[in-house]
């Protein structure tokens, strides 16, 4: 029901913003629950109107910049930004479309996000070592934890990493897929590592 909606009011079929929504307090970031970290503030230009209103992005998808997104109104936390491919964006959308708005990044700013990464393999002697020296060394990308556990000669690692956009993540995984050994690289959708 839009008439629930606080903040926003809904003229000619459209949501409009009678006042700026109340900045929320910016969130002290911890290696276990942060889902974007940056120096500059990124934007986004949300509807057709393109206007810029404050926003959060949403812990289930973890969108970055470059990711397709749309913008959810939700009643109590004002507009959350989820990736298209969002395993919650098909009810969102279905349910409750018109609840969503048009989102896209404005900015081109060097912002870090933290994006969870998982990857599968055959295990050997050095491998943590090569895949942490491409990581580090190599692609220059920070890491915020990792974690590797061996069964039966197959290795399953996991890592956060911090990376600026959807480029920047393509091309790391690229990297990670042609050390030796190492057979799946995968975006994980949640930040549990």
């Amino acid at each position: 029901d839009l008439k629930k909606l606080k903040r926003h009011n809904v003229s000619n079929g459209r949501i409009t913003f009678d006042k700026q929504p109340v900045p929320t307090p910016p969130k002290k970031t911890s290696s276990k629950t942060s889902s974007k970290l940056s120096t500059v503030a990124d934007e986004l230009l949300l509807g057709d109107l393109k206007q810029r209103v404050e926003y959060s992005l949403s812990k289930c998808c973890n969108p970055i910049s470059g990711d397709d997104v749309f913008g959810f109104v939700t009643v109590s936390d004002g507009i959350k930004i989820h990736r298209i491919n969002c395993p919650n964006a098909t009810e969102m959308m279905s349910n409750y479309a018109y609840r969503v708005m048009k989102a896209k990044w404005a900015s081109k700013e060097r912002v870090q996000f933290e994006v969870g990464l998982k990857f599968t393999g055959i295990d050997d002697v050095g491998l943590v070592h090569n895949i942490t020296n491409i990581i580090s060394e190599d692609m220059n990308v920070d890491m915020r934890a990792i974690s590797f556990e061996s069964i039966d000669g197959i290795f399953e690692g996991r890592v956060k990493v911090l990376v600026t956009d959807t480029i920047h993540l393509n091309v790391l995984i690229e990297a990670l897929k042609n050390v030796e050994g190492v057979l799946t690289v995968d975006r994980m959708e949640s930040e549990v590592i």
